[in-house]
């Protein structure tokens, strides 16, 4: 069969193109949401978490479990599975109820009231429970319920998972934060920006079924852009209509990560050479003031790692 000019260029733009596909599909699926980080001699694991998942994403991928076996330490944000219920309790009992005669209606704009009322009224609470609860406790409850909605199980979430294997090792758990330190952080928020904050809960609530899956698949795929989108940058586009949202990332994000990086300085500091593998929020990592960046800032070096190929496997 002759083969013409015509007919090998059609060839080479075929094969150009399925290598092009070829690398984007590489490229989509190539990373882990799994950074090896060094400084000096030594060198640790920072996996991004979601708390919650859904049966679908295990078994994980092998870098990410052996890159655990690998540890000598499991670093976590909270150790849930030791939690003390009546410490709970106990703050909220003082810091999450009205101690006089106002009430959750009194401190809040008319609509949101409203809107806020209407959920938790359809989920079995009356107006008068509500109104008895503070801005903060009443957003915390409202974004767990929102994820109550989906298939997904607190059991199953990153954490869970290799606290319950730590567990099981006898390995050593450290805990970057106590029992009660995000909801101090919360309950410590002026009340306008526990109304914006309260405000954001909502609107999230609705959309909590596509804001989840999207952030599922960044995380499947090692996308820090978007993880970035669909959390940080998010925030700060409500903050026109949310001023209070400003203060709250900053609380939420900026402080308890500086706090996280004095922590990962102090572990990478350990003159025994440890490998420690530290698992924050994935939203903690992202972004130009995120976790990543400040450890490289300073003078960590930061490597994102790959899913295992099948010639690896």
């Amino acid at each position: 069969m002759k083969i013409t000019h015509v007919k090998i260029k059609c060839i080479i733009t075929l094969l150009a193109l399925l290598c092009l596909t070829l690398s984007f599909a590489s490229a989509l699926h190539a990373d882990l949401f799994l950074w090896e980080i060094s400084k000096g001699q030594n060198t640790s694991y920072l996996l991004g978490s979601i708390h919650l998942m859904p049966k679908s994403v295990y078994p994980l991928d092998e870098k990410i479990e052996n890159a655990f076996q690998e540890s000598d330490v499991l670093v976590v944000e909270l150790d849930a599975t030791t939690l003390e219920q009546n410490v709970i309790n106990t703050f909220i009992a003082q810091h999450a109820l009205y101690a006089d005669s106002t009430t959750l209606e009194s401190e809040l704009p008319v609509e949101l009231f409203t809107d806020v009322a209407e959920k938790f009224i359809e989920m079995g609470f009356t107006q008068e429970q509500l109104n008895r609860f503070k801005p903060w406790f009443v957003s915390l409850n409202l974004g767990m319920s929102g994820l109550q909605k989906l298939d997904v199980d607190a059991g199953l979430g990153i954490d869970m998972h290799f606290l319950n294997k730590a567990h099981e090792q006898e390995m050593e758990i450290l805990e970057l934060e106590t029992p009660t330190s995000q909801m101090e952080m919360l309950a410590s928020l002026p009340e306008d920006i526990q109304a914006d904050h309260l405000a954001y809960t909502l609107e999230e609530f609705n959309d909590t079924d596509s804001t989840f899956f999207e952030m599922l698949d960044a995380w499947q795929i090692g996308d820090t852009e978007k993880t970035n989108l669909l959390s940080r940058v998010k925030m700060f586009e409500l903050e026109d209509k949310m001023p209070g949202m400003a203060e709250y990332y900053n609380r939420m994000f900026c402080e308890r990560e500086e706090k996280m990086a004095e922590e990962i300085d102090t572990f990478m500091d350990d003159e025994e050479g440890n490998v420690y593998f530290i698992i924050v929020g994935a939203f903690h990592l992202v972004g130009d003031d995120g976790l990543l960046k400040r450890l490289e800032d300073n003078g960590y070096k930061i490597k994102q790692l790959k899913e295992t190929t099948h010639e690896e496997k």
